[in-house]
């Protein structure tokens, strides 16, 4: 009866060291290397960003966001990513509004770069007629496409300023490139078909 239990008691802790060890891991062997998205934060809307500094502890961008808003700055906030933390304003809608408030800034003694911020593909096929400047350029895009059969037409963002005019959600690719082969011969040179 005792070598019994103590047999079942071995075998029950010899299926728990085989089984336990690989709980949670996608691999065998843990990797030292982060997923973009293990360290920093997925970006779902593409837009451009007014980047004031740089920082390696949060404390520090605290510091420096609080300077920031003091000059004038309010929508300044911290991003965290990899490599730190970042002081930032997003939402700038035209790349000369971001060159604008880069000047700004500048006489304010802080050195912005501007940055373009790429959201993630979330496996969609799109067929996109093309890019305007600002919002009034990209409207005059989706009227056009309207007026000769492409209605419903969207805005969105393009990472470094201005507006991409795209129609959403084409089952596959083989129909988006057709759509955009179509888009192109009605006078949309810049027709394509795009995975977001």
């Amino acid at each position: 009866m005792k070598a019994a239990r103590l047999l079942g008691l071995a075998s029950l802790v010899g299926v728990v060291c085989v089984a336990v060890p690989s709980l949670g891991l996608s691999s065998s062997a843990p990797t030292a290397a982060k997923s973009a998205s293990a360290c920093g934060r997925e970006e779902f809307v593409s837009t451009l960003e007014a980047v004031f500094g740089r920082f390696k502890t949060h404390q520090a961008a605290i510091t420096f966001r609080n300077r920031v808003t003091s000059r004038g700055f309010v929508n300044a906030n911290i991003i965290e990513g990899c490599d730190g933390f970042r002081v930032v304003l997003r939402g700038i809608d035209t790349f000369d509004v971001g060159v604008d408030l880069q000047s700004e800034a500048r006489k304010e003694g802080f050195a912005v770069t501007l940055e373009c911020i790429q959201a993630k593909q979330i496996g969609i096929w799109d067929g996109i007629l093309g890019h305007g400047r600002d919002r009034p350029s990209a409207n005059a895009i989706a009227s056009r496409a309207a007026s000769v059969g492409f209605p419903g037409a969207k805005l969105r963002s393009d990472p470094c300023g201005g507006f991409e005019v795209y129609v959403a959600g084409f089952p596959d690719q083989r129909s988006a490139q057709s759509w955009a082969e179509a888009a192109r011969a009605r006078g949309f040179p810049d027709a394509a078909a795009e995975l977001n």
